[in-house]
């Protein structure tokens, strides 16, 4: 009698539970840190709303557009900064 015949299809059903259990294991531990990503990105995006941010940001601005005034007069102007 030929025994591996009758073991062949139970083995190839069990690899087959196997795959599936892997994969959704596999599509848990995604989610999984998909969710924890969002969670991250939106703590992130809270922290830049906080109000000394949105302040600094505000002065880092006015700032910057200073400097390129002042810039933009020496040079295009030829006048010296004040």
């Amino acid at each position: 009698m030929n025994t591996s015949s009758l073991t062949a299809g139970s083995t190839r059903q069990d690899q087959a539970t196997a795959l599936r259990a892997q994969a959704r294991q596999l599509n848990e531990r995604l989610a999984r840190r998909a969710g924890l990503a969002l969670l991250a990105w939106s703590r992130r995006q809270d922290e830049r709303r906080t109000y000394d941010a949105v302040r600094l940001r505000r002065q880092t601005a006015q700032l910057a557009t200073r400097a390129y005034d002042d810039q933009f007069r020496l040079v295009a102007l030829g006048t010296p900064l004040a």
